[in-house]
């Protein structure tokens, strides 16, 4: 056997004996602050796949602005040269922010995308219509960029943009007024997914270039009203909200579930939305209507939805004493970041960060299944290096 191979096993088989893990993450929460100037007031919208940066928008000196916050740099403005005034998406490792500010020359919103060697660039917009675009979400390397303009074909659509074709209206579902909004997309830009006006009613769709856009229908026994939000790295878990029985409820959808309710939180009017979904899809969060007001919450298949301050303080003994957590809106890859806006213990609106551990989270891998999957990486590398 080749004793590079022969010595790695060793190793694995050893380590696992003894029990031996690598350190992760410790659960923490922290508010994120605000940009200085103005009167306190902060939301997080997104975080990267990674974890490491939270986009959003502060309140500066310049009114409300785009943030990009790290623990490094802490939150800052995007840039202002044209304000972004919401950053809206941001691509995998942080690099790329996409959002909307105001054209005062068209003389309406318009979709921008910055990154720290271009600044703020303007995307336009669709054309036929008054000049109004916002960009909502991007493809993990940033290249792909998907919102709503404004164009010929009726007041919104729903738009795919990159460099080479710039911005290409995705048209809408049939039989209802011309209407469609994309939030959010795939790692790989292939797919998108957001709502339109069909024949049924409001619906969520799903996109791709050889199915064109299609309809994901509703949440059985209310009226149609259904919308996608959220969307899993590769494209099979897309979440959001449809209409039961029960009223307004979170939802997540699979080709072979459809349309599945997630329930809500209990002691409030029945109302939940979920925002955003792990890289695997089998971690959802968003906001729902408790006895507390609206809350955030995080789901998972095993313990359903639950109260995320709730969570962190029973299950990681965090203390969130004065803080209200209204929302949940971005959750990183691994299922273990989470981010969103809240009422903080001085009464103002900030934006938070809460990290979990791997050990108390049932959505992802096992220490031990995280060790061997790194071996056998190691044993690959050693192997080829050799080689």
């Amino acid at each position: 056997m080749n004793k590079i191979l022969a010595n790695c096993i060793s190793l694995g088989i050893g380590l696992g004996a003894i029990g031996v893990s690598f350190p992760a993450q410790a659960a923490s929460f922290q508010g994120l602050g605000d940009l200085p100037g103005g009167i306190f007031n902060s939301q997080a919208y997104g975080v990267s796949a990674n974890g490491s940066v939270v986009v959003g928008r502060g309140n500066s000196a310049n009114g409300f602005e785009a943030s990009r916050w790290t623990q490094e740099t802490g939150m800052v403005g995007v840039g202002n040269s044209p304000i972004m005034r919401y950053a809206w998406g941001v691509s995998a490792d942080g690099s790329v922010v996409v959002g909307e500010g105001y054209n005062f020359i068209a003389n309406g919103p318009e979709a921008l995308r910055w990154t720290q060697q271009t600044g703020i660039v303007r995307l336009g917009d669709l054309s036929g219509g008054s000049f109004d675009s916002r960009a909502w979400g991007t493809s993990a390397d940033g290249s792909v960029v998907v919102g709503v303009g404004n164009s010929a074909n009726g007041q919104y659509e729903a738009f795919r943009w990159t460099q080479a074709t710039g911005m290409v209206g995705l048209g809408d579902l049939p039989g209802g007024s011309f209407s469609s909004w994309a939030y959010r997309v795939s790692a790989d830009g292939s797919i998108i997914v957001g709502y339109s006006n069909s024949a049924n009613g409001q619906e969520a769709f799903r996109w791709t270039q050889g199915t064109g856009m299609v309809g994901l229908g509703d949440l059985s026994g209310g009226s149609f009203n259904s919308l996608a939000w959220g969307i899993s790295a590769d494209g099979s878990v897309v979440v959001g909200y449809g209409s039961s029985a029960n009223g307004t409820e979170a939802s997540r959808w699979t080709q072979g579930t459809g349309m599945v309710g997630l329930g809500d939180l209990s002691g409030g009017d029945f109302y939940s939305f979920a925002y955003g979904v792990s890289g695997d899809g089998s971690v959802v969060v968003g906001y729902s209507s408790s006895a507390n007001g609206n809350e955030a919450f995080i789901w998972n298949s095993t313990q359903g939805m639950r109260s995320l301050k709730e969570v962190l303080t029973n299950d990681y003994g965090l203390n969130l004493t004065g803080w209200t957590l209204t929302g949940a809106d971005g959750i990183s890859a691994d299922g273990l970041t989470v981010v969103g806006r809240g009422i903080n213990p001085s009464g103002n609106s900030e934006a938070w960060i809460a990290r979990l551990d791997a050990q108390n989270n049932q959505s992802v891998p096992e220490p031990s299944s995280i060790l061997g999957l790194g071996l056998f990486s190691l044993v690959g590398f050693l192997i080829k290096k050799r080689s």
